[in-house]
């Protein structure tokens, strides 16, 4: 059947009229380590576009959302494209019109925009009998795939599955088994059932980032923004990342009612944000740098301003979002303050101390810096914000450590006891948000070397406690 479907498919295209795509245009973009080039695209209906690798590594765009591509399916080569290779969009009726947000599947910071228009009229005169013969064979096909389509696994109402299977399966299994339990059992489900998984290993990259991606756009698309408040922060925020990117998927307009959903969750009625509800904001800002394909900050920054209140925490996740995952030509190297003295120069302090506490990660991660030299960036700033975020910085860097001993050394090689004292207050709150083993009797012990801040450190890790429940 399968083979006469497209022995047919092949005859009816000859069929075809020479000037349906007599206005084509074929369109190339070269992936290369700094992403998609060019980067935005604009075609007819009518275009073919050829994805080449030009890199090293394999690479595989395809259109949002990470990782399930259900925007665009077609837009999806199903498979890497090796080095040297290329890979061919196009499709018989035309692309799809719109504004069609992609990335590559394996590198999902880089990130492209193809915004496809319709073909003027005087260019199409294909028959109403292709368009009706090609959507009988497109019939045809379906119902094909679905006598040959089965569920890997079938969870129904009974147990989640072990949590050995789980790590056994290949990358689509584990995503399948994902979608099976938030189908059985609830989104919510499928998101704890991740984080009991994964429990106590980091997941910036991976399959634990990518299945986190999955289960918030699955919350999303199950509960709205009513289910906001059910993702946490592991996994480098990817829940709150696949929650906004399907949220955010064709453009801002529901940034109010994310922020009202964060609000839901604030822990106290204090009139600030805090707690669970800051982390979410956070993970609001992380969601409109990735709108803005990390390659717009200003615009970025400029939508987290538009909310009402925490509007720093927003800041705070654009950052991050940049420093993580912008290409490496939006730095200036040479230039250890870039983007935050820009910033300052155009619009004062305002992102400052957000953008204090994202360099460090940017110096060390990217620039390959010794934890020392990074202290010697934050003291030579001239910008009291930004120094204070720098030094916090080196507190969340040390707490990593998960040993009192080198956070305390760490942080009184400051020198100045203002700074230091800052240092070690952020690094004993990140032991008890980051839940490292023994986080209470060791938060305990680097607020005693707080010097100027020890009145300070330790309530600042009650409420902690209170506010994340820990």
């Amino acid at each position: 059947m399968t083979k006469t479907v497209i022995i047919l498919f092949i005859f009816f295209s000859f069929l075809l009229p020479n000037n349906i795509f007599a206005h084509s245009q074929i369109q190339i973009i070269e992936i290369t380590p700094d992403g998609f080039i060019p980067q935005s695209v604009t075609i007819d209906q009518n275009s073919t576009i050829i994805f080449v690798n030009k890199d090293e590594t394999d690479h595989w765009p395809a259109s949002n959302t990470h990782p399930h591509h259900d925007l665009y399916p077609e837009f999806d080569p199903k498979k890497p494209i090796k080095p040297g290779e290329s890979w061919t969009l196009k499709q018989d009726g035309g692309l799809k019109i719109g504004e069609w947000r992609f990335h590559d599947h394996l590198h999902p910071h880089q990130r492209g925009i193809l915004t496809v228009t319709e073909e003027e009229a005087s260019e199409k005169k294909e028959s109403n009998f292709i368009n009706e013969f090609g959507k009988f064979l497109e019939d045809i096909w379906t119902q094909i795939k679905k006598l040959f389509t089965f569920e890997s696994i079938s969870i129904g109402q009974k147990s989640l599955p072990d949590k050995n299977i789980f790590f056994a399966q290949t990358s689509s299994e584990k995503e399948n088994t994902i979608k099976v339990i938030a189908e059985s059992h609830g989104a919510d489900m499928a998101w704890q059932y991740l984080k009991n998984t994964f429990k106590g290993e980091a997941g910036a990259d991976g399959d634990i980032h990518d299945l986190s991606h999955l289960a918030g756009g699955l919350i999303y698309e199950k509960n709205g923004f009513n289910g906001l408040g059910n993702c946490t922060s592991e996994y480098a925020f990817g829940c709150y990342h696949g929650f906004l990117d399907v949220a955010f998927a064709k453009n801002l307009d529901l940034l109010r009612d994310a922020e009202k959903s964060c609000l839901k969750m604030n822990s106290r009625n204090t009139g600030y944000v805090s707690g669970p509800a800051a982390s979410c904001i956070h993970g609001i800002g992380h969601g409109v740098a990735s709108f803005y394909s990390t390659a717009n900050l200003n615009e970025s920054l400029t939508s987290c301003a538009k909310l009402s209140i925490g509007k720093e925490y927003c800041y705070d996740g654009v950052f991050m979002e940049f420093v993580r995952n912008a290409k490496d030509s939006f730095f200036n190297k040479n230039d250890s303050f870039y983007p935050c003295s820009q910033l300052e120069i155009e619009f004062g302090d305002e992102y400052s101390f957000a953008c204090g506490r994202n360099q460090p990660s940017l110096l060390m991660g990217r620039f390959d810096m010794e934890f020392n030299q990074v202290i010697s960036v934050c003291h030579s700033s001239n910008s009291k914000p930004f120094k204070e975020g720098c030094f916090d910085s080196l507190g969340f860097t040390l707490a990593a450590l998960e040993d009192p001993k080198q956070v305390i050394d760490g942080c009184q090689n400051i020198g100045e006891n203002e700074f230091a004292s800052r240092c070690l207050v952020a690094a004993a709150g990140e032991m008890v948000f980051q839940e490292v083993p023994n986080w209470r009797e060791k938060s305990r012990e680097v607020c005693d070397a707080a010097l100027e801040e020890k009145e300070n450190c330790q309530p600042h890790v009650d409420r902690l406690i209170l506010e994340y429940g820990r």
